[in-house]
C-alpha cells in the first residue's frame, strides 16, 4: 500500500487507541490524513513518527497545548532549544508543586489514620466513639485546589 498504514496498523504500532488517533487528528496535533478511494484514513511513516513524539510528551507529562508548541518547535529547521528548556522549566516547577500537594495530602492520610488506630484501641477497651474520620470529612471545608 505505498508505504501508507490504515488506522488500526498506526494504532497497533503507537500503542495507542483508533480513538486516540482519531483525537489527535481532530485536535490538529497531527495532519488529517489521506483517504483511500474506500474513504479509510491513510498514514504515512511521518505520521507514525509524529503520533510516537506525541505519545511520549504525554507520558512526560506535556499537556495538548504544550506538545502543539513543541511539534511547532520540532518543525522548524533549527529548533530553539531555548524555548524547549522554557518549557521544561515550566513543566518541573508544576511536578514540583504537584508533589508538594501529594506530600500534604499524605500527612493528612496518615493524621487520619492515627485518628482511626487510636479510635480502635480505645475500642478494643470499650470506649470507641464513632469514626472520627468520617466525621471529619462531614465536617471538613471543602478543600483548596
Amino acid at each position: 500500500m505505498n508505504g501508507l498504514f490504515q488506522i488500526g496498523d498506526v494504532a497497533a504500532q503507537t500503542g495507542l487507541t483508533v480513538d486516540a488517533v482519531r483525537f489527535y487528528e481532530r485536535e490538529r496535533l497531527l495532519r488529517t490524513a489521506a483517504r483511500s478511494s474506500g474513504g479509510f484514513r491513510l498514514f504515512s511513516k511521518s505520521d507514525v513518527e509524529d503520533l510516537a513524539f506525541i505519545r511520549n510528551a504525554q507520558e512526560l507529562g506535556f499537556s495538548l497545548q504544550e506538545i502543539r508548541e513543541l511539534i511547532s518547535l520540532k518543525q522548524t529547521l533549527h529548533p530553539d532549544c531555548k524555548q524547549v528548556e522554557q518549557l521544561l522549566k515550566h513543566k518541573i516547577a508544576t511536578v514540583r508543586g504537584k508533589i508538594a500537594s501529594l506530600r500534604k495530602l499524605e500527612r493528612e492520610l496518615q493524621r487520619a489514620m492515627a485518628n482511626c488506630e487510636s479510635n480502635l484501641r480505645r475500642a478494643s477497651d470499650g470506649e470507641a466513639d464513632d469514626c472520627p474520620v468520617l466525621m471529619d470529612i462531614s465536617h471538613a471545608k471543602r478543600r483548596k485546589k
